[in-house]
Parts: C-alpha cells; sequence; structure tokens
C-alpha cells in the first residue's frame, strides 16, 4: 500500500509547493555591427505582441551591447531593433515559462551594405546558426510548384534523402520530424516530409532535441534525438491546405493519397489517407523502435554494428524497397492549445496494412583461417501485416511555477508471414559442401501501452527547481509458427553422405514491464554555473518464451524439443544517483558530470527451475565544451560514457535453429560492455556570402564488447555462432562539409563533403583470434540552379571507396568502388506544361566473389499540365524506371563474411495521374500568397 500511495503524495506536495513561488522570465541578447563587429550602445529594442503589433515593452542596449527584458509573460512576439544607419533587425519568438530565451549575438548590418546586397534580406535568412539550432529559410531553395518537403531537402547543402525517406543532415540521422515543434502523426516522419507541400514551409530546424527533464533543468542527461522541425508559413496556420492525388496505370498499379490539413490558430487537424501498390505507405520507417515493438531483440553484428530484428518478422519499416507490396493506410491527427496556452493537447491515430511479394538472392564468401566457402540462397515470401496505433501528449501549466506533462503511445498489431529458401555451401574448388531447402511460416500478435509523466517545478529564485519523471512501458509478442528444413551434405569430391529434416512447430512469446523514475534538483551556484543532483529507481522485468515441438509419429507437434526450448524471466532492478555541473556564460558552455548506478538482477530458468542472482555497478561520466566565437561559428566536443548490459536473448544458452545450418546460441556467462564516444563538431556559416563550413569528427571504443564465436565445421558447412565478450573493438568517422552560392559561376550553389570511417572489430573463428578491419572513404559533390518559373536543376554525386580485410586471412580483401549519382530536373513550359526528369544511377565495382552486373540506372519522367489559373491542379503522366534496370542490392561487409543480397522491386510502370494542392484562408479565399 506505501508504494500505491507514494506518487499521488509526490504529486499533492508539488501542487502544494508551486502555490507559494512565481518565476520570473527573462530575455536577453547582445547587438554587434557585422562589418566592424562593435557592439552598438543604445540601439533601440522593442517587444511587440505577435497577434496585433502593439507595443509590449522597450529597452535600450548598453554600452556593451547588451539588453535584456524581465518579468515577461509567456506568448508569441516581434523583436525590433533600430539603430541609425542601419537596417531594421525583425525577428519572432516565443516566450515561456519554462525557461530564459537566450537570443545571442544579433548582427545588424549597415544600409550602405544592405544597398550593395540588393536581396540581403533573403540572403541572411537562408542559414542561421540560433544557439545549437541551425535554421533555413525554406524559400531560399526552390522547387517546382507543389513539391513535396522531401524534394526541396534534397537542395538543401548537408542533407541526403535516401530511396525509403530517410534524411541524414551533415553526417547524422534525423530521428524525428514535427511540425511547429509539435509531434505531427505521432512523429511519423515520412508522413509530413513527403505529403507536406514545401510551399507551406517558412522555415525549417535541425538540432538535438533533449527528453523533456533535460529541457526543463537545462542539464544534459545524455539523451538526445536529431531533430527536424518544419515551421509553417502564417497563412497556413489559418485555413484548409493540402494535397489530393488519384493516379491508375496498367498491370494493377495505383496510386492514391489525400492529406488535409485545417488550422484555426492554434487549433490543427489533420488527415491523410495512401492507397497505394507501388511502395507508398507512408508508415515510418522507425515506427517499430518508436513505439517498444515486443518482438524486437537488438544483435551487435560482427562488425561491431548493431541491427534489430522483429520478430515473426512484424517491422512496418522492414520493406525498404524489398518485394512488391500494396499498402492501405490511414491517420488523423488533433491538437489545440486552451486556457491561454496553459493546456496543450496533442494527439494522433493510424492505422496501416501491408501485402507484400518478394523474391531475393544472397551470394557470400565466409572467410576461414585455413579455406574459403562460397553460399549462394535464393529465397521468395509473401507477408501480411496490420497495426493500429493511437499516441498522445497533454501539457498543463498550472502557473508559471509548477506544470505537468502526460505521453502517451500504444499500438495493436498482427502479421503472417510464408517464406520459402534454397541455399547451397561450395568449396574453394566449387564442390557442393551442403544444400538445403527450408520453409517457415509465423502468425504474429503483438502489443505494447507506454506512457511517462513528467512534473516540473520552479521556486522564486532562479535556477532552482525540482521535476520527477516517471516512465512505464509494457510490450508483448506472441507467436506461433512451423520450420521445415531438408539439408544435404557432400564430402570434398562432391558426392552426397548424409540427409537430415528438421519439422517442427515453434511457439515464440515474449513480455517486457518496467517502471522507472527520475528525480533531479537544481540550483544556480552563482550566475553562470547550476548544478544538478539526480536519484533513479527502476524495475524491470522480462520473460522470454522459445518452445520448439517435433512432429510426432501420429503427425502432430507434441514432443518438446529441449536443446532448441527456453523459458526465462529476467528482473532487474536499478538505483542511480547522479550530479552534474553546468557553466553558461556568454561565449562559453560547459557542463561536466555522470551517474552511477547500481543493476541487481535475477535471471530464472523456468524450464529447468533454476535462478542465478549478479549485480551490476555501471558508471555513466559525461562531459561537453562549446565555445562560441559569434553568432554563426561554434565549435563543440562531448564526451559520453556508458555501459551496456547483454540482453535476454543474448544470455540464453539456448540454440535457435531457425536457420538450420546456421545456428546461435546465448551465453549465461557474458558481462557488460562499456563504451567511451568522443564527439567534436565545428560550424560556421558566413550569411552574407552564403558560404557554410561544418566538421564533425566521433572516435568510439568498447571495453568487453559483446561480439561472436563462429566455428565452421570445414566438412559440412555448419555454423554455430555464441555471443562472448571480446576486447580490441574501436571506430572513428571524421566528416567535412562545404557550402557557397558561387556568384561568377551563374549563382549555382555548390555542395561538398568528404567522409572517412574506419571500424576494428574482434572475434573468434574456429578458435583463433581475428580482428577485422573494415572502412569506407565518400567524397559527394552537388550542385543546384533555379530560375524562378522557368526551371530548376538538382545533381548530387558521391565516390566511395569501401575496404575490408581480416587477421586470419590477410591475403583475402574485399575492396571496392561504388559511386552514386542522383539528378533532377524540372522545367516549365509555356501553356501550363511541365517536364520532369529524376536520374539515379548506382555503380559498384565487381570483385571475384560478386562478378555480375550490379549497376542500376533508374530514370524517371513525368510530363504535367496546369488545369487551373492557380496552376494548383495538374493532370500528370508519369513513366517510372523508364530502362528498366531498377533492382534492390546491399552489399556489406562482417568479420568472417563478405555479402551480396539483391531483391524483387518495382520495375518499369506509367501512371496517368490527378495531382490538387488546394489552400484556402479562413475567409475561405485562396490565399493572396499562393495567387502570385
Amino acid at each position: 500500500m506505501k508504494k500505491i500511495t507514494l506518487i499521488p503524495a509526490i504529486l499533492l506536495l508539488f501542487v502544494f509547493i508551486s502555490a507559494h513561488a512565481q518565476q520570473p522570465v527573462v530575455l536577453k541578447g547582445t547587438l554587434t555591427d557585422t562589418a566592424s563587429r562593435q557592439n552598438l550602445e543604445h540601439a533601440l529594442v522593442t517587444l511587440l505582441r505577435a497577434k496585433d503589433s502593439t507595443l509590449y515593452k522597450f529597452t535600450r542596449a548598453d554600452a556593451k551591447g547588451n539588453f535584456e527584458f524581465r518579468n515577461l509573460v509567456s506568448g508569441n512576439f516581434k523583436v525590433v531593433i533600430t539603430y541609425p544607419g542601419y537596417a531594421d533587425y525583425v525577428d519572432d519568438i516565443t516566450v515561456s515559462n519554462q525557461s530564459p530565451v537566450e537570443l545571442g549575438n544579433i548582427n545588424l548590418v549597415t544600409k550602405a551594405h544592405l544597398l550593395e546586397d540588393v536581396v540581403v534580406r533573403q540572403k541572411i535568412a537562408s542559414i542561421r546558426l540560433k544557439g545549437d539550432t541551425i535554421e533555413y529559410r525554406a524559400d531560399s531553395f526552390k522547387v517546382r510548384a507543389g513539391a513535396s518537403v522531401e524534394e526541396m531537402l534534397r537542395k538543401v547543402p548537408g542533407f541526403q534523402i535516401d530511396k525509403d525517406g530517410k534524411i541524414t543532415a551533415n553526417g547524422e540521422q534525423i530521428e524525428k520530424v514535427l511540425v511547429d515543434g509539435e509531434e505531427f502523426f505521432g512523429d511519423d516522419p515520412t508522413v509530413a516530409t513527403k505529403n507536406l507541400d514545401a510551399a507551406a514551409i517558412d522555415k525549417f530546424q535541425v538540432y538535438d532535441k533533449k527528453s523533456d527533464q533535460a529541457t526543463f533543468t537545462g542539464i544534459d542527461d545524455g539523451s538526445k534525438t536529431k531533430t527536424l522541425n518544419l515551421k509553417l508559413k502564417e497563412d497556413r496556420k489559418h485555413g484548409v491546405f493540402g494535397k489530393l492525388e488519384a493516379g491508375a496505370g496498367p498491370d494493377d498499379k495505383w496510386n492514391n493519397s489525400l492529406m488535409a490539413n485545417a488550422f484555426k490558430g492554434k487549433r490543427r487537424f489533420s488527415f491523410y489517407g495512401i492507397m497505394s501498390s507501388t511502395g507508398k505507405t507512408g508508415l515510418g520507417w522507425d515506427e517499430s523502435s518508436k513505439y517498444g515493438d515486443a518482438s524486437a531483440q537488438t544483435f551487435i553484428m560482427d562488425d561491431g554494428s548493431s541491427a534489430v530484428y522483429f520478430g515473426g518478422f512484424d517491422d512496418f519499416s522492414s520493406i525498404y524497397g524489398q518485394g512488391i507490396p500494396k499498402s492501405w493506410s490511414a491517420g488523423i491527427n488533433y491538437g489545440n492549445k486552451y486556457d491561454n496556452d496553459r493546456q496543450n493537447l496533442n494527439g494522433s491515430y493510424k492505422y496501416g496494412k501491408i501485402l507484400t511479394e518478394g523474391t531475393g538472392t544472397v551470394i557470400s564468401q565466409s572467410i576461414l583461417p585455413d579455406t574459403l566457402f562460397y553460399n549462394n540462397q535464393s529465397s521468395s515470401s509473401v507477408s501480411e501485416k496490420y497495426r493500429n496505433t493511437l499516441s498522445g501528449t497533454y501539457d498543463w501549466m498550472f502557473d508559471s511555477s509548477f506544470s505537468a506533462k502526460l505521453t502517451i503511445n500504444t499500438f495493436k498489431g498482427h502479421t503472417e508471414t510464408r517464406s520459402r529458401y534454397f541455399s547451397e555451401s561450395l568449396n574453394a574448388l566449387s564442390n557442393p559442401v551442403n544444400r538445403s531447402n527450408r520453409t517457415t511460416s509465423s502468425i504474429t500478435d503483438n502489443q505494447a501501452f507506454n506512457s511517462s509523466v513528467l512534473l516540473r517545478r520552479k521556486f522564486k529564485k532562479p535556477g532552482r527547481t525540482l521535476s520527477l519523471n516517471i516512465d512505464q512501458r509494457y510490450t508483448e509478442s506472441n507467436a506461433d509458427g512451423f520450420l521445415y528444413s531438408e539439408n544435404s551434405f557432400y564430402d570434398k569430391t562432391g558426392t552426397l553422405t548424409e540427409i537430415d529434416t528438421t519439422d517442427q512447430k515453434k511457439t515464440n512469446g515474449s513480455l517486457n514491464k518496467s517502471v522507472t523514475g527520475k528525480l533531479a534538483y537544481t540550483e544556480a551556484i552563482s550566475k553562470s554555473v547550476t548544478a544538478e543532483l539526480s536519484y533513479g529507481l527502476g524495475k524491470t522485468n522480462t520473460e522470454s518464451k522459445l518452445l520448439s515441438y517435433d512432429k510426432g509419429a501420429a503427425g502432430k507437434y507434441s514432443s518438446l524439443n529441449t536443446t532448441y526450448s527456453n523459458d526465462y524471466a529476467y528482473d532487474v532492478l536499478g538505483n542511480t544517483f547522479g550530479s552534474m555541473l553546468r557553466f553558461n556564460s556568454k561565449k562559453i558552455i560547459a557542463f561536466g558530470g555522470g551517474d552511477v548506478t547500481r543493476s541487481d538482477i535475477t535471471q530464472n530458468n523456468l524450464i529447468k527451475d533454476s535462478a542465478f542472482k549478479y549485480a551490476y555497478n555501471n558508471f555513466f561520466p559525461r562531459a561537453g565544451f562549446t565555445y562560441k566565437f559569434n553568432s554563426n561559428r561554434r565549435i563543440t566536443i562531448n564526451y559520453n560514457g556508458n555501459t551496456r548490459q547483454p540482453t535476454i536473448q543474448q544470455l540464453q544458452p539456448v540454440a535457435d535453429n531457425t536457420n538450420t545450418l546456421n545456428v546461435q546460441v546465448g551465453n549465461p556467462d557474458l558481462k557488460q560492455e562499456f563504451s567511451h564516444n568522443v564527439n567534436l563538431s565545428y560550424n560556421d556559416y558566413r550569411v552574407l556570402k552564403e558560404r557554410g563550413i561544418n566538421m564533425y569528427a566521433n572516435y568510439g571504443t568498447t571495453v568487453n564488447a559483446i561480439r561472436s564465436s563462429i566455428t565452421t565445421d570445414n566438412v559440412t558447412g555448419k555454423t554455430f555462432t555464441q555471443y562472448i565478450n571480446s576486447n580490441g573493438n574501436y571506430n572513428y568517422r571524421v566528416r567535412m562539409g562545404y557550402s557557397q552560392k558561387a556568384p561568377k559561376l551563374w549563382n549555382i550553389y555548390i555542395n561538398a563533403s568528404y567522409s572517412f570511417y574506419q571500424n576494428v572489430s574482434s572475434s573468434y573463428v574456429n578458435g583463433l583470434y581475428n580482428e577485422s578491419h573494415s572502412g569506407n572513404h565518400s567524397l559527394s559533390l552537388g550542385f543546384s540552379k533555379y530560375k524562378d518559373n522557368v526551371f530548376d536543376f538538382y545533381m548530387g554525386n558521391t565516390l566511395s571507396y569501401n575496404t575490408s580485410s581480416s587477421s586470419i586471412r590477410a591475403d583475402v580483401n574485399n575492396n571496392y568502388w561504388s559511386e552514386n549519382t542522383y539528378v533532377n530536373f524540372n522545367v516549365q513550359l509555356p501553356g501550363g506544361f511541365e517536364i520532369s526528369q529524376n536520374v539515379s544511377a548506382s555503380f559498384r565495382q565487381s570483385t571475384d566473389v560478386f562478378k555480375t552486373n550490379n549497376n542500376v540506372i533508374a530514370w524517371d519522367a513525368y510530363l504535367a499540365k496546369k488545369i487551373s489559373k492557380d496552376k494548383k491542379s495538374e493532370v500528370r503522366f508519369s513513366a517510372f524506371d523508364i530502362l528498366d534496370q531498377n533492382k534492390g542490392i546491399n552489399r556489406n561487409t562482417g568479420t568472417t563474411t563478405v555479402t551480396q543480397t539483391t531483391f524483387e522491386t518495382l520495375h518499369r510502370y506509367f501512371l496517368v495521374s490527378l495531382v490538387w494542392n488546394f489552400l484556402k484562408n479562413g475567409a475561405g479565399t485562396p490565399a493572396a500568397a499562393e495567387k502570385k
């Protein structure tokens, strides 16, 4: 009973304390002359209310150019700065009761300089560095009318978009996409980037989103998510806008979608629906990991990288262009603010269904100390999956000193999968070693319910805060399936020696329940130094059941095979103590500290009725330093150390024979691993010259890394893999990027980058220590040019050299070149016609193992005719993969293997489509901006 009443008691304590304190909100900045870098004394700084431009407050800069407003109320404002002889500075800001507003250095431009640059306002706004945020003005990256956000992002320096819609910005993958700072369909990224019109975006920002608790306290807790925030234009916040597309073609090809948004001030309602047989799903590429797929298992690959496997093949994002999919999906999103913005509600519901049929092949080379194996596999699969997802947040600011936030994510899904495989292994003389025919099927049901509550309290003294965060997670997955495998084995001359058969029913289940809490207290030691003390308590219960039943003489699967069965329970109780110090000045931001955690673990084997208890003491150090040369140039270095415990799948000493020729088994003696990571970044933007430089470097090393011990029988080719701890693992990465508009070259926008990656991973192969080295050098160059209402052009090229070697066979390497080119060209013709061309070309060097043609040139084009006066409606004839060369190819390198996978994808097809981009403002008439 004491445990049950603890949380309500804490809630009452927060509410009682909040009634006795208020926290003033501060806005401040520094004014500087762009050319001479002199501070501007007595400059007039005015705050206007955004809704009606009425005067709220004003002040003047001091002798050092500093200005400050105190005791501000929450709301949206315009900052207007004026100084004799200088162009006026205007910017929109939002003031909340959560934290002070730091505008940093603001560079004013002389009117004389302004006249020299003609359109300097657009130049200044194209790229800006605001604190830790890089902000881009969308209008600076011209695209055709009706283009999506994704098309616009392809033209932004440092951005890369792959075929699945995954976004990489300056070498780092975007994990979350927001719209006006709010979740949009549960932060499913592709809904926003593929369906929102680029013309609706005013600005977009890239930054590391901290946890809600770290954002409140201002103290880094090590939790960061690379985020893209799309800020809508004002006319899109008051009215109805969206896009309707209906298309069909021969050979059962169809693509229909609708994105509709109805915004009225702070109230937002959005709907999307998709029906497609051309690969468009609208489902996020990271949805399963975001919502805690109950069947998800994380494995450490031979090269030290991690991969997530979703049991029952229930990962909605697992298509990645593989197979021929048909999809149906729909979703609604609602958001509103009430009570003078004191209450904020945001929620989404989504439904998705995907039917996929596909075939593929795998060619690989296995490197052993004294021989080589060549493996070939062909496969076909059919899958059907659906999922219902519900997510939402509710943020309530009781007063200026106390607030609470509730977040909920839940889903329920179902998957049915059937697959067939044929594989063979050949020795160095090309004689058969083994052959296998394998059939698998599974029916999986899974569900999850995750929630969190954050309570935030500010005191009268600036910097003094108290916050409590409670997270709850529940995930469950249950699967039933069948495995049938017939394996043939041969001697060194290729003569058949043995045949074995496996016929089993598989019953798999997993359950994970956890509750964690963190209480954090911050105190301002001085004007520049803040300290944090924290305590966390967490309880996790995990159950994993993998049961294999052999087929008996009566034709029933009733005999439990204990070799391939287990039933484990894994309980963890964690206590965490943490402390941090943060220093924040005009030029320098620095922090240091960490957490110490005690984890008590109980592991139960329910089949053997045995238990094993052990404990870990974990240390998580963190430190960071940022130096701001000015508002657009800074350097940052961060260090993180963390421990990772083995998963229950890695600990279970039971073999997984889903692939009977490649059996994996856990290791109950695994130790936790400890990783060190150091990151260095440098950003420099010269806004008047539209020139940007960014550099990024990372180094990581892992002690007691969880890797693999691989044993392969030289006669049968059977491989047995067990998880082990191994040392000697490290990796490093360097990336340098440069972008600039070239006035002397017809104002072409040029961006270039070079990156280098090296990974060293250790393992054991047939009992021998092996150290593998894999690396990649990449050089990228991009050009873009546009002329309003005439054409826009973009070309990007990446040349890469990939290396791989192993210490057990230094004479064998798998080095090769690869090259990727993307070209987009749109031309507006008289009479409302438009022609668009997209070419994506991939070339891979042939090797001794992969001798077939690996090159692909995918050429897409369309001819469109505008059919409305506002040029928002068009009829489009589209041709995809005109050369009929499209095919899926992946090449991967591991410790002792190099693998190339080819898979079936959509080939040449044609569509005739009707596309309508619609926009009506709050009065019900087309927005003036769209009439131009």
